[in-house]
């Protein structure tokens, strides 16, 4: 502990003049060249010699301390009592145990730290008196050099027995003089044995590389310098060590030359490196089956592919490829299996087992097959055919799952075993989701497109909306075309071309018409209704029903061009067939080439101007006179036009000069449910046309 008491500016007793005893002043001399501080004190304890190795040491001048008492200069006050005390007793005897002889004491300096001095006081006197001198050597670096050597060295011991491997120090020649505790955890022997027994080396190398070991020793320590061998050794449990030795031949603090080495355990290194090398040539492989599936294939045929190379890795003889269908279940794509196997391409698996496989798949797994008293029917045929282990390596993209590949064995190789395919099969994996994901993912979305539109028709997620057609001479409503809204929004002509494109537009088209010609029942009674038909409808026989469903209202049927008509001698023949009040109408006649050859074709009684034709027509010559032809050609023919689109009274007065007769747009009204334009209110119906049609030229 600092004592604060110790650290001085000026000494404790204003300084004062000493006048030098005869042995002093003939000492004095001699403390200024000495190489250690000498201090000489007076047997009453003060200081009478001070020399300038003495003030570097301390930090005191001899100025400021000659004539003051030693104790309170450079003792710590810890052992000031003892030093008193040893003074006194000087006194009294004339002898003292601290007196020629090398003494390790601690010093204190002026700042009041303390360090460690070596300390040598001799008592000398002429007849005058006596005086002690002091020669105070600083070993303060001294010690601490020897303390970090000490913890140098018990470190250096500590890390050389800590290292992962044995070091030793053999003299040439082979008897050991060193060698570190690993040896009794690496080889079996104890430290004693082994420096006990010189040959002890010799005889556990491995028979087959004892001579090359013994051999390329020799030659190491013959060349000098450092070498490195690799040699088994025999343990004493019997295990085979790798050893990798790397030793080199040193000269010693006497001068004697000893081979200096560490014996390295590379033993899992060097089955690594046999594992890694097992490894490279199964990449290889699996990179060239990799090359031989074919893209661009069905998926079936791509899955029995991947099947037949699968059943090439190590103790494989079953492979499956299984596609998770998106209502849940799973169905076998391709497979290599036995003919007992309980599964077919193409029919899906237990549900139950379906259910593990899918909740299995957040990552690869391994299965072993081992008969357990409540295995299900499916799992006794499995057993029944041999299946001792299996893998699994679920692929796909991003967050969904589309399959899942599987190998099995029916060899007992075990989990551990099995676990070597992995790498191999995930690479297949990888593969197999760039080849057949694209078809999963196609047929998923189509199932589930299928799946959504059953339930819209099953549950009648939709209703008819009508909008009225128009006669622009006096605004009175003759028509009204159905159309159809979907409940949860999604655009009319989006669900039918998605419908159309899994091959239910003909189901979801036949009930929104059959909804939309129900509801029609509460229409005014003598107008008619359009309702909209892809021209492969046509000949369906559900569409002769239909046209039944009107009862005694007009009906025509507008042919929109959702498909193309192939063959217009066949639709002409359909259309024959639909008995009734059915007129035909063609949809957006300007917008292209379909509809004008449909309407020379078909001879409709009612051609329907499109919207782009109509937009505008106020204001643009070329547009009126493109419409003006077409109300030349519909006289000529025997149809009536009907332009679409029209929101303008502006619009609307020009079709009626042009000769057009009836219109339809948001001028006249919006696609609103039945109850808007029903038959106990047909005179609101008839306001609603007047009206709008009375409305002033924007």
């Amino acid at each position: 502990m600092r004592h604060t008491a110790a650290v001085r500016t000026t000494p404790p007793v204003a300084a004062r003049s000493v006048v030098a005893t005869p042995v002093v002043a003939h000492t004095l001399p001699v403390a200024e060249t000495a190489l250690d501080a000498t201090v000489m004190m007076s047997t009453d304890g003060r200081i009478t010699g001070w020399n300038t190795r003495a003030e570097t040491l301390f930090g005191w001048s001899a100025v400021e301390v000659v004539g003051q008492p030693l104790v309170n200069v450079i003792i710590p006050p810890r052992y000031r009592r003892q030093h008193r005390a040893g003074l006194a007793r000087f006194r009294l005897t004339h002898s003292g145990h601290v007196l020629d002889r090398p003494l390790d004491v601690t010093a204190l300096r002026r700042d009041g730290s303390e360090f460690a001095v070596q300390l040598s006081i001799t008592a000398l006197g002429d007849g005058t008196g006596i005086v002690f001198v002091g020669f105070i050597r600083d070993v303060s670096a001294e010690r601490a050099m020897g303390s970090a050597l000490r913890d140098t060295e018990a470190q250096f011991r500590s890390l050389v027995e800590r290292l992962p491997g044995i070091a030793y120090v053999d003299e040439l020649g082979g008897i050991g003089r060193y060698v570190s505790p690993q040896v009794e955890s690496i080889l079996g022997c104890t430290v004693e044995e082994w420096l006990a027994d010189p040959d002890l080396w010799i005889r556990m190398l491995h028979d087959e590389d004892r001579a090359r070991a013994i051999a390329q020793l020799a030659g190491g320590e013959a060349a000098g310098g450092s070498f490195t061998y690799l040699y088994r050794l025999i343990a004493r449990d019997g295990r085979t060590v790798w050893i990798r030795d790397q030793a080199s031949v040193l000269r010693d603090d006497d001068g004697r030359l000893a081979v200096h080495g560490v014996m390295f355990d590379v033993t899992r290194e060097i089955g690594a490196q046999a594992d890694m090398e097992l490894d490279l040539a199964e990449r290889q492989r699996i990179s060239e089956a990799l090359r031989r599936l074919p893209a661009g294939r069905p998926a079936r045929e791509t899955a029995a592919a991947i099947c037949a190379e699968l059943v090439n890795l190590p103790h494989v003889d079953m492979a499956m490829v299984y596609e998770f269908a998106h209502d849940g279940s799973v169905i076998p794509l391709g497979q290599v299996v036995p003919s007992e196997s309980p599964t077919r391409i193409g029919e899906p698996l237990p549900a139950d087992r379906a259910a593990y496989l899918r909740d299995s798949s957040t990552g690869p797994w391994i299965d072993e097959w081992r008969p357990q008293p409540d295995d299900t029917p499916y799992q006794r045929a499995w057993h029944r055919v041999g299946l001792k282990v299996a893998a699994y390596v679920p692929f796909g993209t991003g967050e969904t799952t589309h399959g899942l590949l599987g190998i099995g064995s029916s060899d007992p190789i075990g989990s551990v075993e099995a676990a070597r395919w992995m790498p191999s099969v995930a690479d297949i994996a990888a593969v197999a989701a760039a080849l057949l994901v694209p078809e999963l993912g196609s047929r998923r979305a189509q199932d589930t497109t299928r799946s959504q539109l059953a339930r819209i028709i099953a549950h009648g997620e939709f209703h008819p909306v009508f909008q009225p057609i128009v006669r622009l001479g006096d605004g009175t409503v003759v028509g009204f075309e159905a159309l159809t809204r979907f409940e949860d929004g999604v655009p009319p002509e989006r669900r039918f071309a998605l419908a159309e494109a899994v091959e239910m537009g003909a189901e979801l088209e036949a009930a929104t018409m059959r909804a939309a010609l129900l509801a029609a029942a509460e229409l005014p009674t003598r107008a008619w209704v359009s309702v909209n038909v892809s021209p492969t409808r046509l000949a369906d026989p559900r569409l002769l029903r239909l046209a039944a469903v009107a009862k005694r209202r007009p009906l025509v049927l507008e042919i929109t061009e959702r498909q193309p008509i192939e063959d217009y001698a066949a639709a002409r023949d359909a259309l024959d067939k639909v008995t009734g009040s059915v007129d035909v109408a063609v949809d957006d006649a300007g917008a292209g080439f379909s509809s004008l050859r449909h309407i020379i074709e078909l001879r409709p009684r009612y051609v329907k101007l499109d919207l782009h034709l109509v937009r505008g027509v106020e204001g643009d010559p070329a547009r009126q006179a493109l419409i003006a032809g077409m109300v030349y050609f519909a006289r000529d023919t025997g149809c009536l036009l009907i332009a679409e689109g029209v929101e303008k009274a502006a619009e609307r007065d020009t079709l009626r000069r042009l000769g057009v007769p009836f219109g339809q747009g948001f001028l006249f009204g919006r696609p609103a449910p039945v109850s808007a334009w029903s038959a106990a209110a047909p005179s609101a119906a008839r306001r609603a046309g007047r009206r709008r049609a009375a409305e002033p030229t924007d």
